[in-house]
């Protein structure tokens, strides 16, 4: 534009009117999402995950995903705190082994012994309810 002589203040004022444009087009095409709808917030990530190297695996990994966040959002806040979900990898299974659990998992056999716990008992005693 620059080459065929467009003042360089025409060009930006250019981009200006097309930013505000494409933002309108934008919100108009948007739709609420309701939190209580767990249906619509799967297909939703479905969608996101169809360009991931999972797609294969989307069925199985958008619910666990929107169950995960579901069990972490405040409804009333428009975001979330990702660092509140841990993903943790295991050796030798496949996709569909993963599970999603509501909890606190030890991924490491040393967190006791770095909460000042015990390393090793002999002859423990344990009981299983």
């Amino acid at each position: 534009m620059l080459n065929k002589g467009i003042h360089p203040a025409a060009i930006s004022d250019g981009f200006d009117v097309a930013l505000k444009k494409a933002v309108e087009v934008i919100e108009s095409m948007g739709k609420p999402v309701d939190l209580d709808d767990e249906e619509i917030l799967i297909q939703n990530c479905v969608t996101c995950l169809s360009s991931k190297v999972v797609s294969a695996n989307s069925d199985t990994l958008a619910p666990m995903a929107v169950k995960s966040v579901l069990r972490i959002i405040d409804k009333s806040d428009t975001n979330v705190d990702l660092n509140n979900i841990k993903v943790s990898m295991k050796l030798g299974g496949t996709v569909d082994d993963s599970e999603m659990i509501d909890g606190l998992v030890f991924t490491d056999n040393k967190v006791s012994h770095f909460a000042g716990g015990p390393t090793r008992v002999e002859k423990a005693k344990i009981g299983l309810i």
